[in-house]
């Protein structure tokens, strides 16, 4: 058994109570989120705290703050919309998302100053970014406060299309050899997908099946 440090959460300040969550939740998927400007501009923003929530009906999660200062363009185009794509993040696309995480000034596009490539969506205003191998076209269901020093905002959207590269999907299900989406560390630190490996639990005789 290995030695451990213990580390009291609440003794700790913003900047090491970051380190250490960021650092101990990896790989964290991202969600590079296309929302609409007033002007009808489209504003891309990176967030690494992002998850699935439920199936039926599909939701995920995104936490969206700092927010004490002022809301971040993502937060206020969904509240205002309704509406928002979650895009997934290759390798080739690390660069230009990595620029949209820069702080901008409001309301400005940063897929126009980036250049990059975007496409309508099927059932919502917001568009996906178009070489994304996944986007998913979402409404949003609600906002929760997560009464954080930081007030961050969990924003719950309810997925209503999947666009999917077809070279990724593989009859009813979305290929894991082939989609390779990269995740987060920390700083600028990403994880870039390499072995998949199955395994499974074994059988035992004495235990319900699922």
């Amino acid at each position: 058994m290995s030695e451990h440090i213990s580390i009291a959460a609440d003794g700790l300040g913003n900047a090491e109570a970051y380190k250490l969550i960021s650092g101990a939740v990896i790989p964290r998927p991202v969600a590079w989120v296309a929302s609409t400007n007033e002007d009808g501009g489209v504003n891309l923003a990176p967030f690494s705290s992002f998850i699935f929530l439920t199936y039926d009906p599909p939701k995920i999660g995104i936490s969206i703050g700092p927010g004490t200062v002022r809301l971040k363009d993502t937060l206020r185009n969904i509240e205002r919309t309704g509406n928002f794509t979650v895009n997934s993040v290759s390798v080739d696309q690390l660069g230009p998302m990595a620029e949209t995480s820069r702080v901008y000034p409001p309301g400005e596009s940063e897929a126009a100053h980036l250049d990059i490539a975007l496409a309508p969506s099927a059932r919502i205003e917001a568009p996906r970014i178009a070489d994304s191998d996944v986007s998913l076209e979402c409404v949003l269901e609600r906002v929760v406060p997560l009464e954080d020093r930081d007030a961050h905002r969990l924003v719950i959207g309810r997925v209503v299309n999947f666009q999917i590269a077809s070279r990724v999907f593989q009859g009813d299900r979305i290929d894991p050899a082939m989609y390779r989406p990269v995740g987060r560390i920390g700083g600028p630190l990403y994880f870039i997908p390499g072995e998949v490996r199955r395994v499974q639990a074994t059988p035992d005789p004495r235990l319900p099946t699922k």
